[in-house]
């Protein structure tokens, strides 16, 4: 659309008309002349940030440069005319789409070159034309800008004291400088000595006028106040702006978004650590006093510790919130440069800000997992090292082992699997990146617009506005090979064995999650707890043999070990909405055929099997095991020293559905569970039972006393002996109870009815021996 206007209709000559004269000789009342070439220099912008109308800035170099002079006149002070402030704005910020435009000249000549085999570069239709300015044009614009920010600096220290100013003359020109130093690096005829030198001068003046002063301190200590990620406010979905349609600018109060609002520092400050990282590249040695009075500012780690413990956010889905998440994003990347930092605090900001990033920021989301997330830097000593609490949680379950059907033991401790994780990281990253990479024309796209390349530039427009990565994104790469795996078995095509390839991507994925869940606990609890459990069933859905590989294993049953600590234990929710699941159940289900059909009787398979069956969950979950899927219990050979869960879990509060205690007393009477052959199951049985037939309060009479008399009846006389003399269970015994060596008197008196007071006695005798 901007090509057609400018060649068909003529744009630039209208644009020209307005932006090359003075707008106090254009004989329009008001400010309304400032205002006309206000707009005529933002359109001048547009077309520039395509690559277009760069010719008529080398006509009008000389005119620029005056205006430039001319806007060095003026101040940041707020009584200073807001008409010319915009005015002044808009000039700079086309001088900075200049910068962009004049930084691929060499590039594109360099491919018109090669395209045509001469050293005279031709015009193609196949690539974009070379634009008429290059970086020439540009190189001479830094100096009198430099002078427009060291003096607007010193103004804004002296009069924030007493007087907040206008800090958007003030960005734009460090926005200039910024991009200015972010494309240097790459230009042709660049004496690198003088750049570097100039650098430390540039630094120097930041660090003295700006990051030293109060005024400083008062501007970052705003963030908190007008952060939309802790803003307790929902936004006003109804349209707001006719322009902006898709990107509502206000509150359900009816108020501006907190980041918009009036003395916001977010572009000021996004403005000025993203210049600090430009040149922070550059000078790989560059003092590191700008990166502490940055990275270690109190008020702006008091935000960042916020950040990291504001789990739900209601503005994360808000088109201006991305303009906070570019803050943090150069926020992580200048803790990158400089090793003094908070690592694991800006690790967690890393972490955060990856789930709160939108459609179009895909570079982002690439570059934080390419550098930062799976950097060994951002793991210090401290997080390898076990806190006492977590320590203690421990103790509940490290002795365990589980017994794989391969016949080998998981030792579920985490303290030998940690180090092994740290030095597999950039294995683990390349899984990552595999899976978040696929959609290449996307990251292509957001490359363009996020490093602002004009040649390439297909569309300025913002995207729908959507949320890229999901919060449990790192059990992404388990929930693909899941739903490959079964697209694959509808198709007809059973996946029975997996690549090795894919056995080391659940291994690194695996791997992954443990780190998480032991060393970044608060970024993980933003995850429920049945999603967790969910995502890792996914593990045993895919492939017949997946979970049998070791590795696989060793990370499973760290995991589950992991869940299984009280506090994390209590936490699970099997009736809460689970992300990409529309009911649990019938996940569930699925994953009961899949134990009957290959699980051999693995221990780690059957723990969770178990888990849904405690007796804080949906009655239909522990149905589907003990009615239509018993051929599930033949195979639960979990020894009750294996189990993980308290076994308190699956007998308390005692169960009442007679239907259920059915299933129980007649999988025992028909021989399925056997103290032997599935102990936890028989556990359970034998309790219920036992607690529903000596039950004193006066229901269901008639059915206690036909359960009694079949138990009674029987003529297998070790399960008899245990439904009659069950005590109390316990996890110290093979057996996994406590027996009485004499009933108490009333139960004794329940039993006077049945003629078994001889079998009675001597069954007494046999345990008191």
């Amino acid at each position: 659309m901007a090509a057609i206007l400018i060649s068909r209709y003529r744009l630039m000559e209208v644009i020209t008309r307005y932006t090359s004269a003075d707008p106090s000789s254009l004989q329009l009342p008001g400010d309304e002349a400032y205002y006309l070439s206000t707009e005529s220099f933002n359109t001048w912008t547009v077309c520039m940030g395509y690559g277009l109308a760069s010719e008529y800035f080398r006509d009008y170099y000389s005119l620029m440069v005056e205006k430039l002079q001319v806007i060095s006149s003026l101040s940041v002070s707020p009584s200073s005319p807001k008409a010319e402030l915009c005015y002044a704005v808009s000039v700079l910020c086309l001088l900075e789409s200049v910068v962009h435009v004049a930084a691929t000249n060499e590039e594109l000549t360099a491919k018109m070159t090669r395209s045509h085999g001469s050293d005279s570069p031709v015009e193609n239709s196949d690539s974009a034309p070379v634009p008429g300015v290059n970086w020439s044009h540009v190189s001479g614009l830094i100096q009198p800008v430099e002078i427009c920010l060291q003096k607007w600096l010193r103004e804004l220290v002296d009069i924030y004291p007493t007087q907040k100013p206008n800090l958007c003359l003030l960005t734009s020109a460090v926005k200039f400088v910024g991009s200015y130093y972010s494309k240097i690096q790459n230009q042709p005829g660049v004496n690198v000595v003088q750049c570097l030198e100039h650098i430390e001068v540039l630094s120097k003046t930041l660090s003295e006028s700006c990051l030293k002063s109060l005024a400083y301190q008062q501007i970052v200590r705003g963030l908190s106040i007008h952060s939309m990620v802790l803003s307790s406010n929902k936004p006003f979905t109804s349209e707001t702006t006719p322009s902006l349609p898709s990107h509502p600018s206000t509150l359900d109060t009816r108020e501006w978004c907190p980041i918009l609002q009036k003395d916001s520092p977010y572009s000021f400050l996004v403005a000025l650590y993203r210049l600090l990282y430009s040149i922070g590249k550059i000078h790989k040695g560059l003092d590191a006093k700008v990166f502490q009075l940055v990275l270690q500012n109190e008020d702006l780690i008091t935000y960042l510790r916020k950040v990291c413990s504001s789990i739900h956010s209601q503005m994360n889905q808000n088109y201006f919130s991305r303009f906070e998440n570019l803050l943090q994003y150069y926020l992580v990347k200048l803790a990158a440069l400089w090793a003094g930092c908070d690592s694991q605090l800006y690790h967690q900001v890393a972490l955060h800000l990856i789930t709160r990033l939108q459609t179009g920021d895909e570079h982002y989301v690439h570059d934080l997992l390419s550098t930062t997330v799976f950097n060994q830097e951002f793991f210090g000593v401290e997080d390898c090292e076990i806190i006492p609490s977590q320590v203690q949680a421990m103790r509940l379950t490290e002795h365990k082992e589980l017994t794989s059907a391969s016949r080998f033991t998981s030792n579920v401790t985490q303290r030998d699997l940690l180090p092994s994780v740290h030095g597999s990281l950039p294995s683990i990253r390349a899984t990552y990146l595999q899976v978040f990479g696929k959609d290449i024309k996307a990251l292509h796209r957001s490359r363009e617009r996020c490093l602002q390349i004009p040649s390439e530039m297909d569309s300025l427009m913002s995207p729908t506005i959507d949320l890229l990565v999901p919060k449990d994104w790192v059990y992404l790469p388990l929930v693909e090979l899941y739903q490959t795996t079964t697209k694959m078995e509808l198709a007809g095509k059973p996946v029975n064995t997996l690549s090795s390839t894919a056995v080391s991507m659940v291994t690194n994925c695996l791997q992954w999650i443990s780190l998480m869940e032991n060393e970044r606990e608060l970024v993980m609890k933003t995850i429920t707890m049945a999603t967790k459990i969910s995502r890792l069933m996914c593990v045993f859905l895919s492939g017949n043999d997946l979970f049998l590989e070791a590795p696989v294993h060793h990370c499973l049953a760290s995991l589950f070990s992991t869940y299984c600590q009280p506090d994390r234990l209590d936490k699970i929710n099997l009736r809460e909405e689970i992300p990409g699941l529309t009911s649990f159940y019938d996940f569930y289900v699925s994953f009961l055929l899949q134990y009957e059909a290959v699980s051999f009787g693995d221990s780690l398979f059957g723990s969770f099997v178990l888990l849904p069956m405690q007796q804080r969950y949906d009655l239909k979950l522990r149905k589907a095991v003990w009615g239509e899927h018993a051929g599930t219990l033949r195979a639960m050979f979990i020894p009750v020293k294996e189990l993980m869960i308290p076994i308190k879990n699956f007998l308390e509060p005692e169960e009442t559905n007679l239907e259920l205690l059915r299933l129980y007393l007649q999988a025992l009477l028909s021989g399925t569970v056997t103290s032997k052959r599935c102990p936890i199951m028989y556990v359970i049985a034998v309790h219920h039972v036992n607690r529903f037939v000596y039950t004193q309060d006066g229901k269901h009479k008639k059915l206690r006393q036909m359960m009694m008399r079949q138990i009674c009846m029987m003529r297998n006389e070790e399960i008899k002996k245990h439904l009659l003399f069950y005590k109390l269970a316990t996890q110290e015994k093979d057996i996994g109870f406590d027996m009485y060596t004499d009933l108490p008197n009333v139960r004794q008196r329940l039993l006077e009815d049945f003629d078994i007071k001889d079998w009675i006695k001597k069954t007494r005798k046999a345990l008191q021996t």
